[in-house]
């Protein structure tokens, strides 16, 4: 499998059954419950270059004069996404403000803090990090499950954060 393959996985069997019990429906990357006259929102975003994903939670109003989302594209009301919505709330991710699946190297710098490199599996084996760099974190299906824990429990700070800014709205 690979790394990719891998997350995924580790991601529906611990976050995606979580976000199930808590009412969610939907399919990766993209969930929603509705709650009374709120519809709650969770996107999964991927890195344009690979290895890593974020994840963002948000709320609409339907029929709300604040309703904190505009339609576009051809979206209706039963089809918005996260990325629609006009403020959210973005997980902080474990390094570098993302949840990283590849192999991790990182290095720290008075001038320029924590450096990360990101290494693809398929690079992984020949990769020889520039100097200072360390390998911090080498992916596999332990590392997953980490990660996956580490979404799960910024989950439960963002639902904090999506109650408080549904009673603001109100």
């Amino acid at each position: 499998m690979s790394n990719k393959e891998i997350m995924r996985a580790a991601l529906n069997t611990h976050v995606v059954s979580h976000l199930r019990e808590r009412g969610f429906t939907g399919q990766y990357p993209h969930f929603r419950r509705e709650s009374g006259v709120t519809v709650d929102l969770i996107s999964f975003q991927t890195n344009s270059w690979g290895g890593s994903f974020t994840v963002e939670v948000s709320a609409i109003f339907p029929g709300s004069a604040n309703p904190n989302y505009q339609l576009r594209g051809g979206k209706t009301e039963q089809t918005l996404t996260v990325e629609y919505t006009i403020k959210r709330h973005r997980l902080k991710g474990m390094y570098n403000g993302w949840f990283h699946y590849w192999d991790l190297y990182s290095r720290s710098s008075i001038f320029l803090g924590t450096e990360y490199i990101s290494v693809p599996e398929k690079e992984a084996k020949s990769f020889v990090p520039a100097k200072g760099f360390k390998c911090f974190q080498k992916f596999d299906e332990a590392q997953a499950v980490i990660v996956c824990q580490n979404v799960n429990a910024q989950l439960e700070d963002a639902f904090v954060w999506l109650e408080r800014f549904k009673k603001e709205q109100m």
